[in-house]
C-alpha cells in the first residue's frame, strides 16, 4: 500500500496504519453504512473492517493522524512529499517570518519556479492564515505580537505542488508551520512535545535573533528597542541537537542526516547600523529568485559571511555543534526590509531573502535545479 508523509508528525503512514472514520451515522450526515460496520466506542471504524471500507464507495472515509489525532487532508494521502520544519528562537520573529514567507512563495516563488502553494487543502490553515497573519501585516501595517507561550495554534498546512514542462505536478513539498512560542526551546519536555516532527522532517529551518547576541546588543544599546534578553543560540541549537538524538537513538558519534538551515533575521538592523561590512551580499537580492534557480556560489558565500561574523560575534561554540549535522547552511533574512517603528510597518514590505533557506533545503532534495 502505497506510503504517504503525515503533515501534522512527519512520519511515513499507510492508510491502514491510521485512524479511520466514515460518514454513515455522523450527526447531520444520512449516510447509512453500506456493510453494516460496527464503528467502535469513539466511532472509528475497527482494524480488521478498514481494508473492506476503504473499498466501499458508498460514504466517504476521513483518514487521522494514529500519533496526535488530527484529520489528514486528502491532498497529503497519495504519496510521498517533503515535511520541512521551522522553528524559532524567542524574539526571532517566526510569525513575522511565516506570514511573509507564504507570500513570497505565493509571489516570487510561484513565478521563478514553476510551483504553486495550495491555500485550499487545509480550509482551517486558511482561516488562521488569513486572519492570524496576512491580515495585520498586509492590511493593518502592523507587526504582529510574539507568540503566547500558552497559546497554541492549529498548525499551518500548506503543500507546494511543483509542475513539469506540461503543467502537471511532479512533486509535493509539504510545509507544517507550528508556531509555538520561543519559550518552548528552552525545555527539553516542551521541545517534545511542541517539535515532535523535528527528528521526522527532512529539512529544518532554525530562525534566530542576532540581536540576542552579547556584542551586537552592545552596539545597538541606546539606538534600537532591543528585546529582553533571551537564552543563547549555543544552548537552543544543542538542544535541538539532543532532542532528534534522542529520538532517533542515534549515538554520540552518528551524524544527524536532517539538512539544517540557520537563519539569523532582522538583517536589515545590522545593516542600518553598520554591522554588517559594507560589502556584504547580505544587502543585495538573493540570486536564486532572481534567475529562477538554486545558485550554488550565493549560497556559500552567504554561509562564509555569516560564519565569518559569527566567529568575530561569538565563540566557536555554535559553530562547534554544527558538526552534529551532515549538512548545514547559515542564512541571513529580513522579513520587512526596514526597521519596524512602534509595532507598525515602515511601509510596503519588502522582503529580503525570506526564500533562501526554504530554497537550499528544496535544492537539496532535488525538488528545485541547481547551477553553480
Amino acid at each position: 500500500m502505497t506510503k504517504f508523509t503525515c503533515p501534522y508528525c512527519y512520519a511515513e503512514h499507510t492508510l491502514l496504519d491510521c485512524d479511520m472514520r466514515c460518514t454513515y451515522n455522523i450527526p447531520g450526515k444520512d449516510v447509512k453504512c453500506a456493510k453494516n460496520v460496527v464503528k467502535d466506542s469513539q466511532e472509528y471504524i475497527p482494524n480488521h473492517s478498514k481494508t473492506g471500507c476503504l473499498k466501499c464507495t458508498a460514504a466517504s472515509k476521513l483518514i487521522y493522524c494514529p500519533d496526535v489525532g488530527m484529520e489528514i487532508p486528502r491532498d497529503f494521502l497519495t504519496g510521498p512529499s517533503l515535511p520541512i520544519a521551522l522553528i524559532g528562537a524567542k524574539a526571532s520573529g517566526k510569525s513575522n517570518y511565516i506570514g511573509v514567507l507564504v507570500q513570497e512563495i505565493r509571489r516570487r516563488m510561484s513565478q521563478r519556479f514553476n510551483c504553486m502553494l495550495s491555500m485550499t487543502s487545509s480550509e482551517e490553515s486558511k482561516h488562521v492564515y488569513d486572519n492570524y497573519y496576512y491580515d495585520p501585516l498586509y492590511n493593518q501595517g502592523a507587526v504582529i505580537d510574539s507568540t503566547n507561550k500558552n497559546e497554541i495554534l492549529p498548525p499551518l498546512i500548506f503543500p507546494i505542488r511543483f509542475l513539469d514542462n506540461k503543467d502537471r505536478i511532479s512533486k509535493t513539498a509539504t510545509l507544517t508551520f507550528y508556531d509555538t512560542a520561543g519559550e518552548n526551546l528552552n525545555d527539553k519536555t516542551d521541545m517534545v512535545v511542541y517539535n515532535r516532527y523535528l527528528p521526522n522532517s527532512k529539512g529544518i529551518i532554525l530562525l534566530l535573533d542576532p540581536l540576542q547576541i552579547p556584542s551586537i546588543r552592545k552596539q545597538l544599546q541606546g539606538k534600537v528597542t532591543l528585546p529582553e534578553k533571551s537564552e543563547e543560540a549555543y544552548a537552543i541549537l544543542n538542544r535541538v541537537a539532543e532532542n532528534i538524538r534522542s529520538v532517533k537513538n542515534l549515538r554520540e558519534k552518528d551524524k544527524i542526516k536532517i539538512p539544517l538551515a540557520i537563519a539569523f533575521t532582522k538583517i536589515d538592523v545590522l545593516e542600518k547600523y553598520d554591522i554588517l561590512p559594507e560589502g556584504s551580499c547580505l544587502r543585495d537580492e538573493s540570486e536564486h529568485t532572481k534567475r529562477g534557480v538554486f545558485v550554488a556560489s550565493d549560497r556559500e558565500s552567504c554561509d562564509i559571511e555569516m560564519r565569518a561574523l559569527l566567529a568575530s560575534w561569538l565563540d566557536d561554540d555554535i559553530l562547534q555543534l554544527l558538526n552534529n549535522f551532515t549538512k548545514s547552511s547559515f542564512f541571513g533574512l529580513s522579513s520587512f526590509g526596514d526597521i519596524p517603528v512602534n509595532n507598525r510597518l515602515a511601509g510596503e514590505i519588502k522582503a529580503r531573502r525570506v526564500l533562501d533557506p526554504l530554497l537550499w533545503l528544496l535544492a537539496e532534495n532535488n525538488y528545485i535545479k541547481t547551477v553553480k
